[in-house]
């Protein structure tokens, strides 16, 4: 062990992925005592947005899934390389992960669905020449030129009609008014799954939801470090040295009991921040309760103003969460008794469950998609138990079939609607009888990562004149990667912890596919299907 790490103090600000990471880098890459590791986690739990929760008598709930690719996401990959598998022996979750996904292959057979209920040809991307021209210009264009402008912006009416964009949004939940500063880094980073967007073979997937998948054994892997994790502890100011420097001094938070207290950094210690929560402000609903909207005061924007109005270089959170109208979707997982719904959308679309991908409903007017998981999708679901999840990106419309803007719907509605999209009508009764519960879940924040921004509003993983400061969420500066990934937050705790520490390791870098002839052939060659 490295003697001058030895008696050093980390607070990490914030339970997700990324602090987890951290933790571990922090352990094994730099020679800290786990025991002198502290996460400070404002909720009753730890994941951040990598979350899966219930039981089979109340309903099961995912607020929403991040997708894995085998073929990128290098520092996630690395990172689950390390940590060991709960349920099979002698393997790491890295292994176990790729081990059922490649059992459980990916390949949509549904991805398009218009309101006849009709399965569309989304192999077609319905590209005109204007399309690929601005495509084309988008690819190639200097990333400082693109301040604040939005996908709308960029591109015309004929664009937003084709199949792709369907595809394209749907899968990763843009927004006509998101970022084309983002859009231009996705095209990149994922220009692997362009010509294969209709099948979304390239999606990896973990055996269980996220939470039980990969938070858990890392959890687990950092217990054994004595790793100490302060649950209900929220951290509400981050005080600073009174100089050019960045230098935390000490900490504010509520513990569980609600009392404020100070927690004093020495000159050798470090804190990371998690600047930023997409699932700020979430709230769940039931079968016969809409979920609420709530989006004032989310308490990761609150902190980071806080900071970014004390100290320069630490960003400006207000592109990102200023308009909750414009980032909020609508998510819904339905749990049943028994196998009906579920065999009825095999028979559907074509697919078993865990081998399809989204299925987006063309015409409905919530923009409306589900996906099944393979099951069982939660450790506690037994062989009866089964659930999906799906979301709406237009939660302020009218329902096509259920009269009112999904927002304001129950879970009961929200079935119904979906039911009628899929043309299930007369086994509605039946389906109806199977329910356990249908969630509904209003997150605010969850399309914040692509709201228009300056290229500045981010700010770099270790600001400039930090002596022992860092900032690893999904809101920070990461050259040529994209946000809303699993990857996003690995590669940017490593990056804090290898550039705080000066570490002689290198984080893996972005693995650039958009320069491989043959993936470049392929984008080309689908762009005129």
């Amino acid at each position: 062990m490295k003697k001058e790490n030895q008696n050093r103090k980390v607070y990490f600000i914030g339970g997700g992925l990324a602090s987890l990471a951290g933790a571990l880098y922090l352990i094994e890459d730099a020679d800290f005592k786990g025991e002198n590791i502290h996460v400070l986690e404002a909720l009753p739990i730890l994941g951040g947005s990598n979350d899966g929760a219930g039981e089979k008598t109340e309903g099961f709930i995912c607020r929403g899934g991040r997708m894995l690719n085998e073929e990128t996401y290098e520092n996630f990959w690395e990172l689950m390389s390390r940590v060991d598998s709960l349920e099979m022996p002698n393997i790491s979750v890295k292994d176990e992960i790729l081990a059922f996904d490649h059992a459980n292959p990916t390949n949509a057979k549904a991805r398009l669905i218009n309101k006849s209920g009709e399965i569309l040809n989304a192999h077609s991307m319905g590209f005109d020449t204007k399309d690929r021209m601005k495509l084309v210009k988008l690819f190639f264009a200097d990333e400082n030129d693109l301040d604040d402008i939005t996908i709308r912006d960029w591109f015309d009416d004929h664009f937003f009609a084709t199949n792709f964009w369907l595809m394209w949004q749907t899968t990763f939940a843009w927004q006509e008014w998101s970022s084309i500063f983002e859009f231009k880094r996705y095209m990149h980073r994922m220009l692997l799954e362009f010509s294969r967007i209709d099948t979304l073979e390239g999606v990896t997937r973990t055996p269980y939801n996220q939470y039980e998948s990969v938070i858990m054994p890392l959890k687990k892997h950092l217990q054994k470090y004595k790793v100490a994790f302060h649950t209900n502890h929220t951290v509400t100011d981050i005080i600073f040295k009174d100089d050019e420097k960045i230098t935390v001094t000490s900490l504010k938070y509520k513990d569980t009991t609600g009392v404020e207290k100070e927690l004093m950094l020495d000159e050798e210690d470090l804190c990371f921040f998690t600047n930023g929560c997409i699932t700020d402000n979430s709230n769940n609903g039931d079968y016969n309760t809409a979920a609420k909207y709530l989006p004032e005061n989310p308490p990761s924007y609150s902190l980071w103003r806080k900071i970014a109005d004390r100290k320069e270089g630490l960003g400006n959170p207000d592109p990102f969460f200023k308009k909750p109208d414009e980032t909020k979707w609508y998510s819904f997982t339905a749990t049943f008794k028994n196998k009906k719904m579920l065999q009825l959308i095999e028979e559907f679309s074509g697919n078993k469950p865990g081998s399809g991908a989204l299925m987006t409903f063309t015409d409905s007017s919530w923009r409306m998609s589900i996906v099944v998981a393979a099951q069982p999708h939660f450790k506690g679901q037994d062989e009866n138990t089964t659930i999906f999840w799906g979301y709406g990106l237009y939660p302020d419309r009218i329902g096509d079939f259920v009269k009112k803007p999904m927002i304001d719907c129950t879970g009961e509605e929200i079935l119904t609607e979906l039911i009628q999209q899929l043309h299930f009508e007369k086994y509605e009764n039946e389906i109806k009888e199977s329910v356990i519960n249908v969630i509904p879940t209003m997150m605010p924040y969850i399309d914040s990562l692509f709201q228009p921004r300056k290229k500045t509003d981010r700010p770099f993983v270790v600001p400039a004149n930090s002596t022992n400061f860092a900032m690893i969420s999904q809101f920070v500066e990461i050259p040529e990667d994209m946000v809303f990934t699993e990857e996003y937050s690995v590669r940017a705790a490593r990056t804090a912890v290898y550039t705080l520490l000066n570490i002689n390791k290198k984080v893996a870098p972005v693995t650039e596919h958009w320069k491989s002839p043959e993936v470049l052939a392929k984008a080309v060659a689908a762009s005129y299907r």
